[in-house]
């Protein structure tokens, strides 16, 4: 009896683990698709409520696109990510802040 419950408490274990893992790799690619979204908007010249559903496709796919990709990362793999991601990020932000109005 003692055997099954541990194995139990091992299987939940595993799950939660794997369930939190996979909710941080949909929103990693959740923000990387809004991202991609909004760059997309200001380079078409579009208002906000212009074309939601190419908006609302994009962050889909991304999202998924980034999902197939990161299947096999781990925990680590996707924190490295997200912290290159912020950085290039922040160094864009820097860029953009510097550069002349145009």
């Amino acid at each position: 009896m003692s055997e099954m419950v541990v194995k139990m408490q091992t299987q939940m274990k595993k799950t939660s683990s794997d369930l939190f893992l996979f909710s941080v790799k949909l929103v990693s690619g959740a923000v990387l698709g809004l991202t991609f979204a909004l760059i997309a908007q200001v380079v078409l010249g579009q208002t906000e409520n212009e074309n939601l559903i190419a908006f609302i496709l994009i962050i889909v796919a991304t999202a998924g696109i980034f999902l197939r990709l990161a299947k096999s990362w781990g925990m680590t793999a996707v924190f490295v990510f997200d912290l290159i991601c912020v950085l290039v990020g922040m160094l864009l932000r820097l860029y953009i802040m510097v550069a002349p109005d145009a």
